[in-house]
């Protein structure tokens, strides 16, 4: 059977799409069959940490590190520090900083810091008490694969009467990946990437972030600046940074907020739900903006917007029962991309189109979303700079209702993730057989199956599988393995070459999405 696939290399970053040359032995089970070489693996050297070791021992498995600081001494480009189970306490009245990731690894020899196999490693930030703005962790290293750790309670101090802190700050830090991370009840966002490009921050979870000691105009203003994840790069170079597979709820601020952000970002498969609530009161007590995605933006009247403005791409993102608005364009003087999303029941509207040029207008180029419950839109009649088609409130022909979907229970949302680390194999909001919204969407240059794109954040029929290639007996380094197939990039170009490079210590795994029967 011929299948079609989108392929995402060992570290999973997005590579390409593959068609149609590709047969599967069984639905889990896919054998590529190469013309000449094959994927090989590289191991670097382990080292190992533990919250009952000791810096002074050699970092091996019955003799660990203490600290996450001696095992990046020890590692070099390709090498990986495990990360034992356990409170990982840091305590300090003088530093703004926990840890300070700086060593860089190598393109293709990452160096990783992974949880142990079946264990949590727990940063504790909650001992920082400097008179300082904290830090938890910071990344300016490149090339580094962070995976499996939690992050939590970063403290603000309330005498400094100033703004958030952070819990997990890129400064600068290129081509990383922050893979599995629960980051959550800091005083401040979770993740904020403050320069930097080509981040992948992958099948993460940001929640229950509240910023108590915030001041404004020195008043205290809490809960404005707690945000699930944020990008505000600084520089137009930083590109390439994408959010893929993540998790935001209960943030006192918003889910995602690009506000003041020089380059361009992606935001794909994520969902973000709850926000602009402080965390864990009932009935939720109203706190900072509240919006499910907020997409760019430089203040009110675009006064620092750069000549060059970024469009930013959110894609397959579900929002729902956000304060504000699931979607929202925040006086960015552009159009953004909005391909693909659900909104549900955002409290005063599922897609907020407020731009600015020259003066308040509605901007945004939007295909095959779906808005249900409440109300569709707001701030989108103002001029003509809204680009919308094919989405569920202009085709006459549909009228949404909840026997469109496999259920609109959010039970389940909160739960564990798949074994993969992929987002938790619910009916929320999914397409069920026979809903109107199958096949009524646009090509937009995106994978789909059936005749057509479907509308909302989950293609009808689409399937996720793992696929590995293994070296041949014998071979030792990495080598091209060159597949016989035909090969397309993620618009839906053809590449011309049709060779694959598998790289680096996670290369002997490819990941595989499949597109269409």
């Amino acid at each position: 059977m011929a299948l079609r696939y989108s392929a995402w290399d060992g570290d999973k970053r997005q590579a390409m799409e593959i068609g149609n040359l590709i047969k599967a032995n069984s639905s889990r089970c896919i054998t590529l069959i190469a013309a000449a070489g094959i994927f090989a693996r590289i191991y670097g050297a382990n080292y190992y940490v533990s919250p009952t070791g000791d810096d002074g021992n050699p970092g091996s498995q019955d003799k660990p590190f203490a600290s996450m600081a001696r095992g990046q001494a020890a590692a070099a480009a390709g090498d990986t520090v495990f990360l034992r189970g356990g409170t990982y306490a840091f305590t300090s009245n003088s530093a703004e900083i926990g840890i300070t990731l700086s060593k860089s690894g190598a393109a293709g020899k990452p160096i990783h810091y992974f949880a142990y196999p079946g264990e949590t490693p727990v940063f504790d930030f909650k001992g920082l008490t400097a008179l300082k703005r904290i830090k938890g962790m910071v990344v300016s290293g490149d090339w580094l694969h962070l995976k499996g750790i939690e992050m939590k309670n970063v403290p603000q101090n309330n005498a400094l009467r100033a703004h958030e802190d952070w819990c997990l700050f890129v400064d600068g830090g290129n081509n990383n990946i922050f893979e599995l991370l629960n980051l959550h009840h800091n005083m401040g966002p979770g993740l904020f990437i403050q320069d930097g490009g080509n981040n992948l921050v992958l099948n993460c979870d940001s929640h229950d972030n509240y910023d108590a000691f915030s001041y404004t105009n020195g008043k205290l203003d809490a809960g404005q600046n707690a945000d699930g994840f944020g990008c505000h790069v600084r520089t137009a170079s930083s590109t390439g940074n994408v959010f893929r597979g993540c998790r935001s709820w209960w943030n006192a601020d918003d889910g995602w907020d690009f506000i003041t952000c020089m380059a361009p970002v992606t935001v794909e498969y994520c969902w973000s739900w709850d926000n602009g609530y402080k965390s864990g009161t009932f009935p939720p007590q109203s706190s900072g903006n509240g919006n499910g995605f907020k997409v760019g933006g430089f203040g009110a009247t675009a006064s620092g917007a750069p000549n060059q403005v970024p469009q930013h791409t959110v894609r397959f993102c579900l929002a729902f029962n956000n304060k504000a608005a699931g979607f929202y364009q925040n006086h960015h003087p552009v159009s953004n991309f909005y391909y693909n999303n659900t909104a549900f029941n955002n409290l005063t509207s599922n897609f907020n189109l407020l731009g600015y040029k020259n003066g308040d207008v509605s901007l945004g180029i939007l295909r095959n979303n779906v808005a249900f419950m409440g109300r569709d839109l707001s701030n989108n009649t103002m001029g003509n700079g809204v680009d919308a088609a094919d989405n569920s409130w202009n085709l006459n022909s549909l009228t949404v209702s909840s026997t469109d979907f496999q259920s609109i229970d959010t039970a389940g949302v909160y739960g564990p993730r798949q074994a993969d680390g992929s987002l938790p194999a619910i009916g929320f909001m999914k397409l069920k057989a026979g809903s109107d919204l199958i096949d009524k969407g646009v090509d937009v240059k995106l994978a789909y199956t059936g005749s057509a794109p479907d509308l909302g954040a989950f293609e009808f029929g689409g399937k996720e599988v793992g696929i590995r290639a293994r070296a041949r007996s014998g071979l030792s380094t990495v080598q091209s393995a060159a597949i016989d197939i035909g090969a397309y990039d993620v618009g839906g170009r053809k590449v011309p070459s049709r060779i694959l490079k598998a790289v680096g210590p996670n290369a002997e795994t490819l990941y595989f999405r499949r597109l269409a029967p």
